[in-house]
């Protein structure tokens, strides 16, 4: 980790003074809060890391916003006069490219979820925060800041406008890309440059939001919102409410009209995934939206207009719902107008690799040397079947990391639940040598699992959860 990464930005820079290059360097952190031993702990562990910007209020905050070019703002939820959230909505309205992330004392996981599925949010950390849990969450914030500076950059000096150089690099840095989902991103391209409903197929963990977030911004829409309902995780009354909206008085606790998702989505796109989840009933209210381009809000009876593009994503096979009886036909021709299907993982075998290494780049531990990974070893985990994708990748990338002793990560490392070997011997070795693994950390720090996990660079929880399992802690 650098001690001074503003001089030694400047360091690594070619020799320009013109805004591209100054906006290119700076990455501010601003943290936000009203509790100063708070504000104090922060500085401490991370202001000689990074360039530390701190306010006690949302009123300081968005002053430190006018006057500085801030790459990432952590904030606390309950404060006084303003709080996180409304915070965030305005950073989204007036600086949308700042990453944005909630430290909040208060385990409202459903106040926060919504947050981040409304874009006001990127993450979000519980406070006592843990200085592994909060350094990785900073990192990964000026990862995507820098990313998306890069776009700008690419842009000013290329003549390109921002917007339209912001969507090509977004698809350029789609891993597989080059391989298994060239003909994905190709459908993608054109589905993005008109108003037509789009269906993402594949199984689950391959990436359909990553789809349904590209083609929206490549789309005249880009500036507008995108909002995502995950239509699985509500019950019945929460999702209609959720998604249309409902009137004062409605039901019991409905104090006040809300705007639902497809309002909050106007001038944007809405992302329904998991589409092939809902009922019957809301199958009919979501078609009457997408044929007449308006909706009643839960308790009313006047109509309101929408003017939002429509992504919707399934795992399931809707053509079969639709003969069993479980899904609307002419619904699914509806949502059906550009089908896109996203291939699974053990399709695209050539993309292991890459993937693997672009999840080591993401999660690798801050201030230690990234780890490596053979060729050899991609070989072997792409004879893996992968049943959950992407996102059993990165999960295994996550735990190989926790693991790992030395500078590579080798097959072992992995192994812990793949059937790669296809026999129980090589399994029961690779247990036996996680479980070794943690034992010499654990003796090397006292026993002490708190130390143990900063020298990973992971959570505490985390390492935890792995020594209980191997009895190695009560």
């Amino acid at each position: 980790m650098l001690d001074n990464p503003r001089k030694a930005a400047a360091a690594d820079a070619p020799p320009e003074t013109d805004a591209v290059s100054t906006r290119a360097r700076a990455l501010v952190v601003l943290f936000v809060d009203d509790e100063p031993d708070n504000i104090d702990l922060f500085r401490q562990q991370f202001g000689t890391a990074y360039v530390v910007r701190t306010a006690e209020s949302a009123k300081d905050a968005l002053e430190i916003l006018e006057r500085e070019d801030v790459a990432l703002v952590l904030t606390d939820e309950r404060m006084p006069q303003m709080s996180g959230i409304e915070l965030l909505a305005k950073v989204v309205e007036r600086w949308p490219d700042t990453v944005r992330v909630i430290v909040s004392a208060y385990g409202d996981a459903g106040r926060l979820l919504r947050a981040i599925n409304h874009g006001h949010a990127h993450e979000y950390v519980l406070k006592p925060w843990e200085k592994a849990e909060l350094g990785g969450c900073i990192k990964r914030g000026l990862a995507i800041a820098r990313r998306r500076r890069d776009l700008v950059v690419r842009a000013e000096r290329a003549g390109l406008a921002e917007a339209d150089a912001r969507a090509e690099y977004a698809f350029e840095r789609v891993v597989g890309a080059d391989s298994g989902l060239t003909s994905v991103l190709a459908v993608a391209r054109r589905a993005a440059q008109t108003e037509a409903t789009v269906l993402v197929r594949g199984e689950t963990g391959t990436g359909k939001e990553l789809v349904a977030r590209l083609i929206h911004d490549a789309s005249p829409r880009k500036d507008g919102p995108f909002v995502r309902v995950n239509c699985a995780a509500l019950a019945e009354g929460v999702l209609e409410s959720e998604l249309f909206g409902h009137e004062k008085g409605a039901f019991t606790g409905a104090l006040a009209l809300r705007r639902g998702r497809f309002e909050l989505a106007s001038g944007g796109t809405i992302f329904l995934d998991e589409i092939g989840d809902i009922s019957p009933k809301l199958q009919a209210n979501l078609l009457r939206v997408l044929q007449e381009r308006e909706l009643e809000r839960v308790g009313g009876s006047i109509p309101v207009p929408v003017d939002v593009r429509v992504v919707a994503a399934t795992h399931r096979d809707l053509e079969a719902r639709v003969r069993e009886g479980l899904f609307r036909e002419d619904l699914f021709y509806r949502i059906n107008v550009v089908p896109i299907t996203v291939p699974p993982v053990r399709e695209r075998r050539g993309d292991v690799g890459p993937l693997v290494r672009h999840f080591i780049a993401k999660h690798a531990p801050a201030g230690r040397a990234q780890p490596t990974v053979s060729d050899e070893t991609v070989e072997r985990l792409a004879e893996y079947a992968w049943p959950g994708n992407v996102r059993e990748i990165e999960n295994l990338v996550q735990r190989a990391l926790v693991l790992a002793v030395g500078d590579e990560l080798s097959i072992e490392d992995f192994s812990m639940r793949l059937d790669i070997a296809h026999d129980a011997p090589v399994r029961e070795q690779a247990r036996d040598a996680e479980r070794e693994s943690l034992r010499r950390l654990l003796i090397e720090q006292g026993g002490n699992v708190a130390r143990a996990a900063r020298v990973l660079g992971v959570a505490r929880t985390t390492l935890l959860s792995r020594a209980k399992k191997h009895g190695l802690v009560p």
